[in-house]
């Protein structure tokens, strides 16, 4: 009983460090794109991020177990010697820094959708009016039992702009854990709108292009005061 008390105590240790560094990530990251959104001078009106719960991706797996390492160790810590409540700590402090230094995120302006990949690389940014088509590509591990419900399936899902000459360019790749597929397809509706939106545009100024050229066409009315009267005229005599 006491081998048991002692696992639960450290599992629950491992569960509130990866939860403490989920908040913690999640507040710089917003103050970050406060700070600095990813459509430059346009509003991200949304943004999406790589989610460490995404099960195939070999980065997550490393740094949920970082985290839950540096929990049992300061659970160990608080049982038996406290100096191990030192590596806890930077453990728990590297998890947070290579989580950020990994950081994968996208934003979509009614202008613009934007995406960086890690800390130093510069951010990459797709006009609205540019792309043809939108799609969402959803991956789960094999072998996962067909009563699971969808948002309890740990996989990843992402998105993949067409641009109008053809080229394919995907987006990062996040988790569909814990409301992942619905924040990737509320993006991708989002995208949708705004590329309706500029299509209506364009047919809009393309109406009131043919009305201003048929107009340019069209004789303009003769106005009666200045049409002549045959009747008039002075008759020219021979002399």
């Amino acid at each position: 009983m006491e081998a048991l008390g002692t696992a639960l105590v450290w599992l629950i240790a491992a569960v509130l460090a990866v939860l403490a560094q989920h908040w913690a990530v999640r507040g710089v990251r917003t103050v970050m794109l406060a700070r600095e959104p990813l459509s430059g001078e346009h509003t991200d009106s949304l943004v999406y991020h790589r989610s460490l719960w995404a099960l195939d991706r070999a980065d997550g797996w490393a740094v949920l177990g970082l985290v839950a390492a540096s929990g049992v160790i300061a659970a160990a810590a608080l049982q038996s010697s406290a100096w191990l409540l030192v590596p806890a700590e930077l453990i728990w402090l590297g998890s947070i820094v290579w989580d950020l230094w990994t950081w994968e995120r996208a934003a979509a302006s009614v202008k613009f959708v934007s995406w960086r990949r890690g800390w130093q690389q510069s951010t990459r940014r797709v006009a609205v009016s540019e792309l043809r088509e939108v799609h969402v590509s959803e991956r789960y591990p094999a072998g996962l039992p067909a009563w699971l419900p969808a948002a309890l399936r740990p996989g990843s899902c992402s998105l993949t702009l067409v641009l109008r000459e053809g080229k394919a360019v995907k987006l990062p790749r996040t988790g569909t854990l814990f409301g992942g597929e619905a924040a990737i397809e509320g993006f991708a509706n989002f995208v949708r709108m705004q590329m309706d939106v500029v299509a209506d545009n364009r047919r809009r100024a393309a109406a009131e292009k043919r009305a201003a050229k048929r107009q340019g066409m069209e004789l303009p009315p003769v106005h009666p005061a200045t049409r002549i009267d045959p009747q008039a005229l002075p008759t020219l005599h021979a002399g």
